[in-house]
């Protein structure tokens, strides 16, 4: 990963300011020209010494190399060990160490032997700078004391701070302008020949694919020390484009943009359109609308009294023709009670729960939607696609899955879990009643749609495979096997993989995200735990802080694809912790809250004040809030799904009154101030 950046001394920094990044079109060793004059004397003078034309080199030191990752990783293991080990069993000398941003990059701007870039864990990794093991790295000649790296003073002396404004630079317009060429240098075709000669960007020889046969070599030492210097100082990655440039990435303007860009809040606009399932005199779709899904060119709602309504979507006509009522379908809970078929490993109905639709109040957390793990995997793979619910040998598209994705529900009178097809009349396909032991209380679906969790009042929380038996196989321990039974054979629709053991008290939330293999749980008695996904094993647990007393059950958790967590608790408190349990924020927020979303570097909140509020991330401060209060609290909120783009981005907001209302972008943002609907603070 290149330096992105070049301000590290200045107290605040404006990332929309082009003077405060690196040049990308140059490598590292010509940013310099001091610098870079000095080496290019050297470079000639190389002849005199015995080097040949193809050995020549201008720097002598890689940008990227196995001490490099050791240096920057020193504070965390095993990275520790293996400097250790590299040192002939000691750390280095103090001021060889990392241990100041500034310093490194004074180092890369003006040493005649230091051409390192980055590392990916500068973007994402806070705890590298943290010298949380106490690890005693000693003292530099002028007495500074090697513990946490020092870091810039627009940082504000977080680590967090300092990697999210790295994150916020990389995808920021100036780098997305420029980056293609420094993918040149180091991918494509200014990495050798005359293009690299013309840009200062040779390197020694032997650091370069293919240019030299080892089993040529016939003396052993000289073999041996080829050998040292390519595992040791470095390689030049594998040249990728040899004879074009790599193409720039479109500008902003060509570029698909979500609801809430990085840099700032665009003004919102609000519409509910009248012709609504809620506003029909029908039997079903009563009260509030607990959840929200969006297909490409669907939106599903569940109601409160269990029905599920279809909403046929086109988001490129005007505000009042894009939402068109589609289908209502009876109740889930009346037409599932009372299946034996679905029913299994000997789960009888009795008597006194036939008419019963559910033992709990239908939530946002009850109810999840999933393609199938099987039909997601086969529309990644871009292949023909065979599951139980799909045509044999038929093409799988986007449509078709869409059509037969999967409703998943818990709250049932057999502490069950149970699958509905969307795609006949929300007929049962599975009913998993054989995980835990009493309620399930809430679950959770990952994005791959193939893992989903579930929480219960047992205090434990469970793994499941959705639709996808090799997985399931795959993933299962041998705890689940022996106690449940063998649940993966066959073409099960869902299969219990793991149980996730922490908690004291009931699983109130989940969240889970397949990408990361991360499960978050939050509990009664105020425990936050991770786990692992895949192999569902206990990590750490954390809790919000309390003044005093014990800490407020957890109402809701929210995981981002970045590791920050978001948690909402009982006493209306709204925290932000890293993944590893450090808090970095916590605000008031003045509600009992119902749902958390995410879209970019913002989370979207709404709950009892029927407001939806849009958050900054880091902080947690509120940046602007839609007021929907009329149509009472809002229960419930999804986004379009980025992944659907070019389709614009769209905010659906679900609300007691059972209506749903639109959120977009206001097109007259930049010829009107705020709109009556929108608050910006």
């Amino acid at each position: 990963m290149p330096w992105i950046l070049a301000d590290f001394t200045s107290d605040n920094i404006d990332l929309s300011d082009s003077r405060v990044y690196r040049d990308l079109s140059k490598p590292i060793g010509a940013l310099n020209p001091d610098r870079l004059a000095q080496l290019l004397e050297r470079y000639k003078d190389l002849e005199l010494f015995g080097f040949t034309e193809a050995e020549k080199f201008l720097y002598g030191s890689h940008y990227s190399s196995p001490g490099i990752i050791l240096h920057f990783l020193i504070r965390q293991e095993p990275f520790t060990s293996m400097a250790i080990d590299l040192q002939s069993g000691r750390f280095d000398c103090p001021d060889r160490l990392f241990f100041d941003i500034a310093a490194s990059w004074n180092s890369c701007m003006t040493s005649t032997s230091d051409m390192k870039e980055l590392i990916p864990e500068f973007f994402c990794l806070p705890e590298m700078y943290l010298n949380t093991n106490e690890f005693p790295l000693g003292r530099t000649q002028n007495n500074r004391l090697v513990d946490k790296v020092g870091l810039p003073p627009w940082a504000k002396g977080s680590p967090h701070e300092f990697i999210r404004i790295q994150r916020l630079a990389l995808e920021s317009e100036n780098v997305s302008r420029n980056l293609h060429q420094w993918i040149d240098l180091i991918f494509g075709y200014k990495q050798r020949g005359p293009e690299a000669e013309a840009a200062h960007n040779i390197f020694h020889h032997l650091s370069y694919e293919g240019s030299v046969d080892l089993d040529k070599i016939t003396d052993e030492i000289d073999r041996q020390a080829a050998e040292s210097h390519i595992q040791n100082f470095g390689q030049t990655p594998c040249q990728l484009l040899t004879d074009y440039p790599h193409p720039a990435r479109y500008t902003a303007e060509e570029s698909w943009t979500p609801l809430l860009p990085s840099a700032k809040v665009r003004k919102l606009r609000f519409y509910t359109p009248s012709k609504q399932f809620a506003n029909k005199r029908s039997e079903y779709a009563k009260g509030t609308l607990t959840k929200v899904h969006v297909f490409s060119d669907t939106i599903l709602a569940v109601y409160s009294d269990m029905s599920v309504g279809t909403y046929r979507w086109f988001p490129s006509a005007g505000p009042n023709n894009r939402l068109r009522m589609d289908k209502l379908r009876a109740p889930v809970g009346r037409s599932s009670s009372t299946s034996r078929t679905a029913t299994k490993r000997g789960s009888v109905i009795p008597p006194t729960s036939a008419d019963t639709t559910s033992i709990l109040s239908p939530s946002s957390t009850s109810f999840a939607v999933s393609l199938g793990g099987r039909a997601k995997e086969e529309l990644r793979r871009n292949s023909i696609a065979y599951t139980s619910r799909l045509m044999s040998g038929s093409d799988l598209t986007l449509t078709g899955a869409e059509a037969s994705a999967l409703l998943v529900s818990c709250g049932y009178w057999d502490h069950g879990v149970r699958v509905h097809g969307l795609d006949n009349n929300l007929r049962v396909l599975a009913t998993e009643a054989g995980g835990h032991r009493g309620p399930i209380l809430c679950l959770a679906v990952a994005q791959d749609d193939a893992l989903m969790v579930t929480g219960g009042e047992d205090c434990t929380c469970r793994v499941w495979v959705v639709d996808h038996s090799d997985l399931a196989v795959a993933l299962s321990d041998g705890y689940v096997q022996t106690a449940l039974g063998s649940a993966n054979t066959g073409e099960s629709v869902l299969s219990c993989c793991h149980v996730l053991w922490g908690h004291e008290t009931p699983i109130t939330c989940v969240a889970l995200d397949s990408a990361l293999d991360v499960v978050i749980s939050g509990s009664r008695e105020g425990k936050i735990c991770v786990h692992t996904l895949r192999r569902g094993e206990f990590v750490r647990f954390f809790t919000p802080p309390v003044s005093g007393g014990t800490p407020p059950a957890i109402a809701r958790v929210a995981l981002h694809p970045t590791g920050t967590v978001v948690v909402h608790a009982r006493d209306q408190s709204l925290h932000a912790f890293s993944v590893n349990g450090v808090r970095l924020a916590s605000v008031n927020a003045g509600e009992e809250l119902y749902d958390l979303q995410f879209c970019n570097e913002f989370v979207v909140t709404g709950g009892t004040r029927g407001q939806v509020c849009v958050r900054s991330l880091s902080d947690l401060q509120i940046q602007s809030v839609v007021d929907l209060s009329r149509h009472g609290p809002v229960h419930c909120l999804a986004l379009t799904n980025p992944e659907l783009n070019p389709i614009p981005q769209f905010l659906f907001v679900g609300s007691a009154d059972g209506m749903l209302t639109i959120v977009d972008v206001d097109p007259t943002q930049e010829q009107q101030h705020v709109s009556d609907a929108v608050v910006t603070l």
